[in-house]
């Protein structure tokens, strides 16, 4: 099995390179960064299944740097002898975000505007956030709506209420998304936004989905009054009821069953996943 040090000895063989391993990056509930030598960050996983989800990434991320979404650039994509993929990504400037009462109404809007820049850049079929969001919602995908409901309560009955309508609905799906887009994968300088990470689950689909997910994050990690709202509108304007309606609540099962054992945590994301139901009326 792969450890963080192989993974780097593995990529100095490959690469001809000499990168030692600084520390290892924080934040969120996975923590799978490490900072090198050299002005770089290594992530890797050792679930040989996510090397495809990897490779496409690679080239999305190209693609969203392009029109200027500031999200580190990948200097090499690899996969271990083991099966284990990894990337090497450029170090930006700034800071995480931990303080999440620093988002306010200016760095919420500089946001949105980077959400609009992910408008079309996705027009090949392929891995949808939009395809997951309507079978997770509607056709019981990955039985996660089914596991939720033992424990959901009148939150996911909310949620079948805000999304029976839109059974027929078609979405969009032609958007690039970043698939985990919540606070605490920014980075920020001088209150701007510098970086966005986390970037491995990115496909195609509505940016809708980055923006409701903005939205709950902002509801339940403290953000400035009213910025939870400033996204509920802007992923309304991008995406439409019917999109915004099953974006969110296939997010909120994905993550209400990650977080379900986790003290504390649980209790946070219903808080979220409720104040956007309130701000969608639903």
């Amino acid at each position: 099995m792969d450890t963080t040090e192989s993974v780097v000895a593995e990529l100095n063989v490959a690469l001809g390179t000499d990168y030692r391993l600084v520390r290892q990056l924080t934040g969120g509930f996975q923590s799978g960064a490490f900072e090198l030598t050299g002005g770089v960050v290594l992530k890797w996983t050792d679930d040989p299944g996510w090397a495809t989800r990897v490779r496409r990434a690679d080239e999305l991320v190209r693609r969203a740097r392009a029109v200027g979404y500031p999200t580190p650039a990948w200097l090499t994509v690899g996969t271990t002898a083991a099966g284990s993929p990894y990337q090497l990504q450029e170090f930006v400037s700034g800071t995480p975000v931990r303080d999440y009462s620093v988002v306010d109404e200016s760095l919420a809007r500089e946001l949105i505007a980077i959400c609009e820049l992910q408008r079309g850049l996705v027009p090949e079929p392929g891995i949808s956030w939009s395809a997951w969001s309507r079978g997770v919602v509607l056709e019981g995908w990955d039985g996660v709506w089914e596991r939720v409901s033992k424990y959901g309560g009148d939150l996911l009955r909310r949620y079948e209420l805000l999304c029976r309508p839109y059974r027929d609905a078609v979405l969009p799906d032609d958007d690039f998304v970043h698939g985990d887009l919540n606070l605490g994968n920014l980075i920020v300088q001088d209150g701007r936004v510098t970086g966005i990470v986390d970037i491995e689950a990115a496909g195609a689909g509505s940016r809708a989905y980055d923006l409701i997910s903005l939205a709950t994050s902002a509801a339940r990690d403290g953000a400035a009054p009213g910025v939870d709202e400033l996204f509920v509108e802007a992923a309304l304007r991008a995406g439409g009821r019917a999109t915004v309606a099953l974006c969110a609540g296939a997010a909120y099962v994905s993550i209400a069953e990650f977080v379900h054992d986790r003290v504390g945590s649980a209790e946070l994301i219903e808080y979220g996943a409720r104040r956007v139901l309130d701000l969608l009326d639903a």
